[in-house]
């Protein structure tokens, strides 16, 4: 699977924020990204492909990818596609206050499916889309624009109300940054400062299932990049991401995808 890197879309000595617009009548071959991408459709349809499996896409659909993500389109029908790259430095500067609020915060590696937008929102999406793919005013004001937009769309209590506990944003990113280490919830809730039911509780109100089950789907998504994007042998992709049996990584791997790790690699690299 081909990686996008940060050097092929963004120009050197500007802000890491780019617009782009394509029209797609083929398939576009899945592909990840070392940066955050903000995907609006404003025509056309298509079927969106990634870890998290196939969603159909139509006028008004949006999709956010983080750094990690992988996707691609198929059965594209003259889909149009805005496309806005962010990179991690901007959401730590100019945007730093979007940060806390969905959909940046933590959350399962899996491109986060926005509800569709409609109406006067897709209007003014459509318009700052346009606006920053042609360049002018200060491109950060044009995506602050733009996300305020997609956030207006989501439903209540989603934003700055579902803003996550500080805790469980420092326990997320441990774990996302050494999924091979050997975790268990005491360790993690002993570093994030928590008793280990606290952490329990924060990680199942906040993210949706017990600490360990999060690991569990971060190292399989890792898994699922490392066997595309690497010649790796599948043992040692479980090995990379804390699954050191290989029968074990097999059987973790495929009750999250429903595919074995090789069949995984055949079908996603064809």
């Amino acid at each position: 699977m081909h990686q996008v890197r940060r050097t092929d879309v963004f120009p050197p000595g500007e802000h890491h924020v780019v617009a782009e617009r394509h029209h797609l009548s083929e398939a576009a071959a899945p592909h990840s990204h070392d940066f955050h991408e903000l995907a609006v459709v404003t025509g056309g349809t298509a079927v969106h492909v990634s870890g998290a499996g196939e969603r159909p896409l139509a006028r008004g659909s949006v999709v956010l990818l983080r750094p990690g993500d992988w996707h691609g389109y198929r059965a594209c029908a003259d889909l149009v596609v805005h496309n806005v790259y962010l990179g991690s430095e901007v959401l730590g500067h100019e945007l730093a206050w979007l940060r806390a609020d969905f959909p940046f915060a933590p959350a399962p590696h899996d491109p986060v499916a926005l509800p569709p937008l409609t109406g006067a929102a897709l209007a003014l999406a459509e318009s700052s889309l346009t606006a920053l793919a042609a360049g002018g005013a200060p491109r950060t004001v044009r995506v602050g624009l733009l996300l305020c937009v997609l956030g207006g769309a989501l439903p209540p209590g989603s934003g700055a109300a579902a803003r996550p506990h500080p805790a469980l944003t420092a326990a997320v990113r441990l774990l996302e940054q050494d999924v091979a280490a050997a975790w268990t919830v005491e360790r993690l809730a002993g570093t994030a400062g928590l008793s280990p039911g606290r952490l329990a509780r924060l990680f199942t109100r906040g993210m949706g299932v017990p600490p360990m089950a999060y690991l569990a789907r971060l190292r399989a998504e890792r898994a699922a990049a490392l066997l595309i994007e690497t010649d790796l042998p599948v043992a040692a992709v479980g090995r990379r991401v804390g699954w050191p049996d290989p029968n074990y990584a097999s059987r973790r791997f495929r009750h999250h995808f429903g595919l074995s790790p090789a069949r995984y690699r055949e079908r996603f690299r064809a």
